[in-house]
This record gives structure tokens, C-alpha cells and sequence, in this order.
């Protein structure tokens, strides 16, 4: 019942500025092409909270209609923050995760999907923040090395 992918990946960027870019999450959508809006109620803080509108008309309009708030299970500055997101029948974990490596930042992307609905969820939104992740990556480089140049 449950699907765990974990994404890798060096960026050649300072690790204090990818922080900062994944850290303002009402933004993700300017790297993340699966988000199309993010709405926090409140600071981001583990334990607080926030609605989350995936891209795609199908997708984003069903979530709109029928999700629940996600939750930070951990919020860690500079390190990495993972939520949760409610899908029917179980959960999406959702972490990423900065590491200062030699020539930049390594950034960890895992998902891990738990519900009996596995493969339906997988096809409607699992799949795709794996198989985008060189996308997130490239736009990531791009925000941060901005905020260093």
C-alpha cells in the first residue's frame, strides 16, 4: 500500500540560497511546476498549516473541491521541511532537504504515498513530482544562483 520515491540531485548553487528559495513556499510555483498555488495560514513552522493547489485543470480542480489542509511535520531552517498532505484513504509525506557538498547544495526530494489507492494516486499526482524533478532542479539553480549574483 505504500509507494516511496526519493529524488537526489546536486545543484551548483549555495546551499543558504536554496533554503531561501524553497523556504518561501507561497512561491513554489515559480519552480515547481506540479504547485500552482500555495496558501499558508500563518508562519511556516512545524505544525502549522496550508492549502495546496496542484497545476493541471483535472487535478487542481478536484483537489480544490475535495482536499484538506496539509500539515509541516517538520521545519528545520536552512536543513529541510516535510509535510503532509491528506489524499483519500491515507497520506502524502511530502520532504525536501538541503546539504551543503562540495560544489554547491544537494537537494532530497522523497514522497511517500500511503493509502490503499496507491495506484490511482501514483498516476494523478506521484508520478509526476518524480519524473519533474529535473525541471524543479534546473528552476531551483536558476532562483537561487539569482539571489547570490
Amino acid at each position: 500500500m505504500t509507494w516511496d520515491r526519493t529524488s537526489v540531485r546536486t545543484l551548483g548553487v549555495d546551499p543558504a540560497a536554496l533554503w531561501d528559495v524553497l523556504a518561501d513556499v507561497e512561491n513554489w510555483p515559480r519552480w515547481d511546476p506540479d504547485v500552482a498555488r500555495v496558501v499558508l495560514h500563518g508562519p511556516a513552522a512545524t505544525g502549522s498549516t496550508g492549502f495546496l493547489y496542484p497545476s493541471g485543470r483535472f487535478r487542481g480542480g478536484v483537489h480544490g473541491k475535495i482536499a484538506e489542509d496539509f500539515t509541516f511535520t517538520s521545519w528545520r531552517p536552512s536543513h529541510g521541511l516535510a509535510l503532509c498532505q491528506p489524499v483519500p484513504l491515507g497520506r502524502m509525506d511530502l520532504s525536501l532537504s538541503v546539504a551543503a557538498v562540495p560544489g554547491g547544495a544537494e537537494l532530497t526530494q522523497r514522497i511517500v504515498l500511503d493509502t490503499p489507492l496507491r495506484a490511482v494516486m501514483v498516476r494523478i499526482i506521484g508520478a509526476d513530482l518524480v519524473a519533474n524533478f529535473g525541471r524543479k532542479c534546473a528552476a531551483l539553480t536558476r532562483l537561487a544562483a539569482a539571489k547570490t549574483g
